[in-house]
């Protein structure tokens, strides 16, 4: 298989990418070349003679938590994490030392807050680093991990490899609502007939679940899909020819028409992008 890149891969396409190849591995689909596309749909791919155009997009909750959605709490959650492992790296006191970190409320510091927060995590968990293989700490005598923390478990693990530091993050796993999928999905269906002027044999659109929580979602939905009238409506009058959501996480493949289950679940630690 080749891949043909129509454009400088920026971040969003390797993500993309990143997704696209598992999901053709287990849908048992092996193209002789994927060509990364500068327009919309977002990839090409040639199989068994067929030129099948793949629109990909994510999947979100639109639920919030506190007038804010859990994709923004997410990913300041995987801010924070990022900028407390630049500064963990750099330190070989801290080589084999993996911290769990339990924060009062979901929000966290703010941009100005984040790098004495950070000095102050470390400095407490350095002090505290015990010869046994775990130690808990109460980090009251800290003014602004103290704001923000109310405990954290320092761990001792063999190895000589940094750890990235992990919080109790818990922005709500709410599984699939019908009226977030149908808002993603109306979206696509909006623009797909641009996509039909180019000549393809067939047009697939893939939602992704991916690795974040807003994104969970239990993999036993034939049922439930089935249920969801407006959306097996607007699908049975688009131009579609298949519509595929993707359990990531799981490795679980639902495919329309009829939602037909592909993959018999898989719950191992996947690689997060």
């Amino acid at each position: 298989m080749s891949i043909k890149k129509g454009l400088v891969m920026d971040d969003k396409k390797r993500k993309e990418l990143f997704y696209l190849e598992p999901f053709l591995k287990l849908y048992g689909v092996s193209p002789t070349k994927i060509t990364l596309n500068v327009e919309s749909p977002d990839f090409i791919i040639n199989y068994s003679g067929k030129k099948i155009g793949i629109e990909l997009t994510e999947y979100h909750s639109l639920q919030e938590i506190s007038g804010h959605s859990r994709r923004e709490v997410e990913s300041n959650w995987e801010r924070l994490q990022g900028e407390i492992y630049e500064k963990v790296k750099l330190d070989k006191e801290l080589m084999g030392i993996c911290v769990l970190i339990f924060f009062r409320k979901v929000f966290l510091p703010s941009r100005r807050e984040s790098p004495p927060l950070i000095d102050e995590l470390i400095n407490c968990t350095k002090v505290f680093i015990m010869k046994g293989k775990k130690s808990v700490l109460i980090p009251e005598k800290y003014k602004i991990l103290n704001k923000y923390v109310g405990r954290i478990d320092i761990y001792k693990i063999e190895g000589n490899f940094f750890f990235k530091w992990r919080f109790s993050l818990n922005a709500g796993s709410i599984g699939l609502k019908k009226e977030d999928l149908l808002r993603i999905i109306e979206h696509k269906v909006s623009r797909e007939k641009q996509y039909l002027q180019k000549g393809f044999d067939e047009l697939w659109l893939l939602v992704i679940f991916g690795h974040r929580i807003s994104q969970t979602v239990f993999p036993r939905l034939e049922h439930k899909l089935k249920t969801f009238s407006a959306l097996n409506s607007l699908l049975d009058t688009s131009s579609y020819n298949y519509v595929f959501l993707y359990l990531y996480m799981v490795d679980v493949i639902y495919r329309w028409p009829n939602w037909e289950k592909i993959g018999e679940g898989n719950f191992f630690n996947l690689v997060e992008y």
